[in-house]
């Protein structure tokens, strides 16, 4: 998923990337691997896809137990998953038309 992302960005401007990192638990600890999913994902775009590291932006990590309703996926992901939304600029396109 994270590859087919990447690559219809590829030649692509005016987006940010938002990661938000869930993780199984309570408090520190869950933050923690939170954040640790997320960089991973950070990593990944950064070094397998060149995605410029400033269009990344990680936002409101927090641990799985936030959103009842996602208990499901935790379970599926091993524990934790990292939801990735695109945020798209499309002003300077819609002014040229």
């Amino acid at each position: 998923m994270l590859d087919e992302a990447a690559t219809q960005l590829k030649d692509q401007h005016n987006y940010v990337i938002e990661l938000q990192g869930f993780a199984r638990g309570h408090g520190e600890a869950a933050i923690a691997n939170s954040q640790k999913m997320a960089d991973s994902v950070v990593r990944y775009l950064v070094m397998n896809h060149n995605i410029p590291v400033y269009r990344i932006h990680v936002l409101a990590l927090r641990d799985a137990s936030v959103n009842p309703k996602d208990r499901t996926k935790a379970k599926l992901a091993g524990g934790g998953w990292v939801e990735i939304n695109l945020l798209k600029n499309d002003l300077l396109s819609s002014v040229q038309n």
